[in-house]
């Protein structure tokens, strides 16, 4: 059982440790490839992807934008991102680990452009893709 327990903490701390390593890599590139522009839009709310339903779909979900910094979630993927300007970066993370990047700019509720291998740093080979903002219908 101590073994067990032991075991147990030290695949904890790994694990807090690789999210820790992946999130301190992550925040300089984004505002390295960003460029640091102050933002002009706000994207807090809910998305969903325009891809409709599908083997491959980003899903839906929310995110929050505080001054330039992003962090939510869709889909499956924890969201960390920055605003420069009227573009947007996020990185789509699960397990503490980047498996997508985005570039997107905003047209009224719509959210467009292309996602990246986590691979292409540089962001020259994408994939487009769009998200829309959705409303909650009023409840009565």
């Amino acid at each position: 059982m101590r073994s067990f327990a032991s075991a147990f903490l030290t695949l904890s701390l790994v694990f807090v440790i690789s999210c820790a390593t992946t999130q301190k890599e992550i925040d300089p590139w984004l505002n390295t490839i960003s460029g640091g522009k102050p933002p002009e839009i706000d994207i807090t709310g809910k998305w969903r992807d325009t891809q409709g339903s599908g083997f491959f779909t980003w899903g839906e979900g929310y995110l929050h934008q505080e001054q330039n910094k992003i962090r939510g979630v869709i889909g499956d993927y924890n969201i960390s991102g920055v605003v420069s300007g009227k573009i947007v970066y996020l990185a789509f993370l699960s397990g503490g680990r980047v498996y997508y990047t985005a570039r997107l700019e905003m047209f009224q509720d719509l959210l467009t452009g292309n996602y990246f291998k986590a691979n292409d740093k540089e962001q020259k080979r994408g994939y487009p893709v769009s998200f829309a903002k959705t409303v909650d219908p009023i409840k009565k």
